[in-house]
């Protein structure tokens, strides 16, 4: 099994999720050496998450077979990234509160750094070179929900209490749908794949969002109307973020991303439309479902430095 070494060229970088628990081996190039994938056991609560993690872990750090410079988790949920502490994830069962950077470090001896699971993303498409020169930028994916992410100068911003970068509960219609959150109207309401899923079903009972896209593609009308208002409410946010932020860009990730090619050209009409006098940068996430491995593993890697 491989030892710690704080010099050592590659950490593990995992990426914690309600569905599924990705790691790699990673070296300071960001590239990926070795790469391992398990089902979450969200059935089986904390216990049966924490026993998926460190099995992972284990057979990452044998794949090794040399000293790693550490441990770097992007996790689901709200974290604390001074701790390394979960302090909720709806779609981790039974782990909030979960000291997981502790708990992992005692089993391995090993310094370990938690962050969200956004945030790692993010970093992840920043240290995966798509950026090109921007070193600061908003990061948002689009998911099942709705995360984000900022970055000033190649640095997460993180806000007094962690929590900088919500996007997906900016208030987009005061009055409207009811968030989990509590409030009313909230992005992810109307630019998530749930939203997605919840329109489609109001066009035609038996269809979800996949099916929605698929329509699209084949020009139903009612179903380009559906995508009209999805990227007319995406075009407010960015332009929003944009005037609040300034940044050098704004990156899309998340899976609805996968469907693209049907609404990124309607995206880019639609910013131009409602923000004709400015230039509002958005860019397509590179890195893909490994950017959250990607990242962990550079926030490791910033730290040594």
């Amino acid at each position: 099994m491989a030892a710690y070494d704080s010099q050592a060229g590659t950490c593990l970088g995992i990426d914690l999720g309600g569905t599924g628990i990705k790691g790699a081996v990673v070296n300071r190039e960001g590239e990926l050496k070795y790469q391992l994938s398990v089902r979450t056991p969200v059935e089986e609560g904390r216990e049966g998450i924490l026993r998926a993690l460190f099995s992972l872990i284990t057979e990452l750090m044998h794949e090794a077979q040399e000293p790693v410079a550490g441990i770097g988790i992007g996790s689901a949920g709200r974290i604390d990234p001074v701790t390394g502490t979960i302090l909720a994830a709806a779609n981790l069962p039974g782990c909030a509160g979960t000291p997981l950077a502790k708990l992992i470090h005692e089993k391995f001896g090993i310094p370990v750094h938690v962050d969200n699971d956004v945030n790692a993303a993010a970093i992840g498409e920043l240290w995966a070179g798509a950026l090109g020169d921007i070193q600061s930028f908003a990061f948002v994916a689009l998911g099942t929900g709705v995360g984000g992410a900022l970055v000033n100068e190649g640095r997460l911003i993180y806000g007094e209490r962690g929590a900088a970068g919500e996007v997906g509960h900016m208030i987009l219609k005061p009055g409207g749908t009811l968030c989990g959150c509590g409030q009313r109207g909230c992005l992810e309401q109307y630019v998530s794949g749930t939203a997605l899923n919840r329109a489609a079903q109001a066009v035609h009972p038996e269809w979800n969002s996949h099916r929605l896209i698929q329509q699209c593609a084949e020009g139903h009308p009612a179903a380009l109307e559906v995508i009209d208002q999805f990227v007319k409410d995406l075009s407010s946010a960015l332009i929003t973020l944009h005037n609040l932020l300034d940044p050098g860009a704004i990156v899309l990730g998340g899976g609805l991303t996968a469907s693209s090619s049907v609404w990124w050209s309607r995206l880019e009409e639609a910013l131009s439309a409602m923000s004709p006098k400015k230039s509002v940068t958005v860019r397509a996430a590179q890195a893909g479902n490994q950017a959250g491995m990607i990242g962990a593993a550079g926030l490791v890697f910033s730290r040594l430095t």
